[in-house]
């Protein structure tokens, strides 16, 4: 890290030019947060006595920029510009803290209105066009600036469209861009340099794709995938079934999830039996012997309820589960790292932005502490996790996808996914792992990779304890007494979050409440939308029939309090919620969102609604009817629900699939044996 930059006082003497100087070197030595914000308290001692001179505030709110502080940001950009209204930074500095604030329309406003596309003048034109491609909007920047290519010679308009079209990984367009011109650029010039290194890449990598597959592609994500197919010819060691194996379980995050305490869950069976080989149960074969969890980002645990990021880091720290935290490390370069030289070294140089960290973070950590076992949970831990395993020699390297996948999921779709899963798929040791069979259908028909490639690992679910704190105990006391005319109790365990769709589920309340009245509803989560839910509850009329438990880590307990659990989410992988209410024998009824259909008998432990899009309340409504007066009159279906969850999805069954998957990866010849789909049969049954 480099130092912070101590500005030396000055004397009454100095003038104001010299004031703005020592400032700029402030600012261009500030290009890490940290270091901003430690030299911003020093820069504004400095220019105290300056401080309504414009270029001293442009330059201090770029400082500002700098040290990550976003509050007020726009409006002070907005009065600086008010001020100086011809200063195109500063019509800049404004359009771009306007996109990172997503307020892209108001971004474009800004640049038609001082550098409007009717402008005749090149130089204003030439202007907007860097201004377009500075709020990212790529499509008119590069129209524009093909435009003025083809109208005018200037050849700082090639120069810096390719600069530009580089900076976004384009390389043959950006190569094609500057080619024309390349012969006249002064020697030794930086726009010379560019040409030179942009000539230098297209070579490279027309090694790797023909000249029509680079036109429009991003190179980095090129470069990734030939990164991973260098080890499609990697010869693993052979891994004896009776020798203990090494797990590392990589995640983003321990926020309250279904994917992040099954991983917790997991965590901990596989430390129990490391710690007790004594007590393994007889039909697996084989142990772990060192189990660890690498998180991408997690607080400090304090105790504070508050907090969800690091939601089940106690758990794992009371069981003492070694954590590392991946942000945590530093970064080191591919260049001090123990990669051969040659392709790889240099494909290694451009990467994706994640995959990039998980290069120079992860990669070495795996290096110096080497597991047989890599398992990477959900879409961006495998983008980020997957080349740095293949980096660190581990021989079995899981992709274990949690839910539907993300061409679906448009919001955490990312470009590099396709290519990503189907390099991999090309490389020994990877196995595709999925929580439902739905989920790795779904994955299998996007990536065009045979179903059969794919393991479907159910999730592990214990019994569930019916106790609870005191406090929490309380909470259902006085909610109880206030709804002490209750006819039945419906209930949901999500997180209050878009996906899971929560003002949906406040609107069957206030439905179901209109054909029976004197039902009540407890919601057990929380998140963004909390507000949000409070607001429409009171303006449906439900707030007093509903309990809002919030975060809680006695879910069994208010499972105990439910005659019906209802889940109304868009998206999901294997619903944890709907077999922990069926181990207590609670129905359950959901939408048909990732493998929920998996999770029950349907008409006998549960209903799933017909559409996943647009469910209707109505028919939702009348399911949860149905099912709380089915299971009230009939005890044998609760037990029958707890024998069956506890059968398909007990920690045993878990542990004995994850651990078969832990043997470096079957050849093509066994891959009909991957899917087990002797409990889909059952359920089925």
């Amino acid at each position: 890290m480099s130092p912070a930059l101590i500005a030396e006082p000055v004397d009454a003497t100095t003038d104001l030019q010299q004031i703005r100087a020592q400032l700029e070197e402030i600012v261009v030595a500030s290009g890490r947060v940290q270091v901003a914000q430690e030299n911003l308290a020093r820069a504004k001692a400095l220019v105290q006595d300056h401080a309504e001179d414009s270029k001293v505030r442009f330059l201090l709110l770029r400082l500002q920029e700098a040290a990550g502080l976003n509050e007020g940001m726009a409006e002070q950009w907005a009065t600086l510009l008010q001020e100086c209204p011809d200063d195109f930074q500063i019509v800049r500095y404004c359009a771009t803290r306007l996109v990172k604030e997503r307020r892209l329309e108001e971004a474009m406003s800004l640049v038609d209105h001082h550098l409007p596309e009717s402008a005749s003048n090149p130089d204003r034109l030439f202007a907007r066009a860097k201004l377009l491609s500075d709020i990212r909007a790529h499509e008119q920047s590069d129209a524009l600036f093909r435009r003025l290519i083809s109208q005018y010679t200037d050849r700082n308009m090639r120069v810096e469209f390719a600069k530009r079209l580089r900076k976004r990984g384009l390389l043959a367009d950006a190569y094609e861009t500057i080619a024309p011109v390349a012969k006249h650029l002064a020697r030794g010039s930086k726009a010379a340099e560019l040409a030179e290194a942009l000539a230098s890449d297209y070579a490279f990598y027309k090694r790797f794709e023909p000249e029509e597959a680079l036109g429009g592609k991003d190179v980095r994500i090129v470069s990734m995938k030939h990164a991973i197919l260098h080890f499609r010819d990697r010869k693993i060691a052979e891994h004896a079934p009776d020798q203990p194996v090494s797990v590392a379980l990589v995640t983003g995050s321990l926020g309250p999830g279904g994917a992040e305490r099954q991983l917790t869950r997991l965590a901990g069976e596989l430390t129990r039996m490391a710690e007790s080989p004594d007590q393994q149960p007889p039909d697996i074969l084989m142990r772990p012997k060192k189990v660890e969890v690498l998180v991408k980002q997690h607080t400090e645990p304090t105790g504070s309820s508050s907090k969800q990021d690091d939601f089940f880091l106690p758990v794992l720290v009371k069981a003492h589960i070694p954590v590392t935290e991946i942000n945590r490390l530093p970064a080191i370069s591919v260049s001090h790292q123990s990669v051969p030289e040659g392709n790889l070294a240099r494909l290694l140089e451009q990467l994706p932005p994640p995959v990039h960290y998980g290069v120079t973070r992860l990669a070495p950590v795996l290096r110096a502490n080497p597991f047989d076992v890599v398992s990477l949970w959900q879409d961006g831990t495998c983008l980020f996790g997957a080349l740095a395993a293949l980096l660190a020699g581990a021989p079995t390297i899981h992709l274990v996808f949690r839910g539907l996948p993300p061409n679906i999921r448009k919001d955490r779709f990312r470009a590099e996914y396709p290519e990503l899963y189907q390099a991999l798929a090309q490389v020994p040791g990877v196995v595709f792992v999925s929580n439902s069979r739905k989920a790795a259908e779904a994955y299998s028909e996007w990536l065009d990779i045979p179903i059969m490639r794919f393991h479907i690992l159910y999730n592990g679910v214990p019994d569930l304890a019916t106790d609870a704190s005191a406090a929490e105990k309380e909470k259902w006391k006085a909610f109880h007494a206030s709804t002490d005319d209750a006819t039945e109790t419906i209930g949901g365990v999500f997180r209050l979050e878009p996906d899971k769709r929560p003002q949906l589920w406040i609107k069957l309340a206030a439905l179901y409440l209109k054909e029976r009245p004197q039902a009540r509803f407890v919601i057990v989560g929380d998140g963004r939308m909390r507000e949000n839910i409070e607001a429409l509850a009171q303006e449906l009329d439900v707030t007093d029939r509903l309990l809002l438990v919030g975060l809680s880590n006695h879910v069994g307990y208010w499972y105990s309090q439910m005659d019906a659990s209802v889940l109304l989410s868009r998206y999901e992988g294997l619903p944890n919620v709907l077999i922990e209410a069926q181990l207590l024998g609670v129905p359950v009824i959901s939408t048909p969102a990732g493998g929920a259909g998996e999770c029950f008998a349907e008409n006998d432990t549960g209903h799933l609604l017909s559409d996943v899009d647009h469910p209707d309340l109505h028919e939702a409504c009348e399911k949860v009817t149905a099912m709380v007066d089915k299971v009230r009159s009939n005890e044998d279906l609760r037990v029958y629900s707890r024998d069956r969850a506890q059968k398909l999805f007990s920690l045993e069954a878990m542990l004995t699939k994850f651990l078969s998957i832990c043997m470096p990866a079957m050849t093509e010849s066994q891959n009909d044996e991957y899917i087990d789909v002797a409990p889909m049969r059952r359920m089925q049954a």
